[in-house]
């Protein structure tokens, strides 16, 4: 837990993406914990939340689907690859809560990387 918060913490995005790897290679028990102690220091790091975004939606894990749900639902901009991460998450968790919300990005985001993955994530979603 320790070697992964420090990473965390790096600005050097490939030690940021190897943290994120080693939490996918943990056992599924380990991966909730750590995601807990992550979300609670360091959730409002963009740059945490986007990689532990991407983390739940790729790994699948159901049980901290309301993550994505916070994450997708974030409008400041420094949260915009979160965004993106959270669509992904939506469609690999089966969230189909989450279409209304992803039909609006889809039809308001000026940034294109997010209302291309919205677009995408609603045909396989519906």
């Amino acid at each position: 837990q320790t070697e992964i918060e420090k990473n965390l913490q790096q600005r050097d995005e490939g030690k940021q993406y190897g943290w994120a790897l080693t939490l996918m290679r943990l056992p599924k028990q380990q991966q909730i914990e750590s995601i807990d102690q992550i979300y609670a220091r360091y959730w409002s790091d963009y740059g945490a939340n986007y990689l532990l975004t991407a983390v739940i939606g790729v790994n699948q894990i159901q049980e901290r689907q309301e993550l994505v749900r916070t994450a997708l639902a974030q409008t400041l901009p420094q949260y915009a690859k979160s965004r993106v991460a959270a669509a992904w998450a939506c469609l690999s968790l089966g969230l189909r809560d989450q279409t209304m919300l992803l039909d609006e990005i889809a039809q308001s985001s000026q940034w294109m990387p997010l209302k291309w993955s919205c677009h995408q994530v609603l045909q396989h979603l519906t």
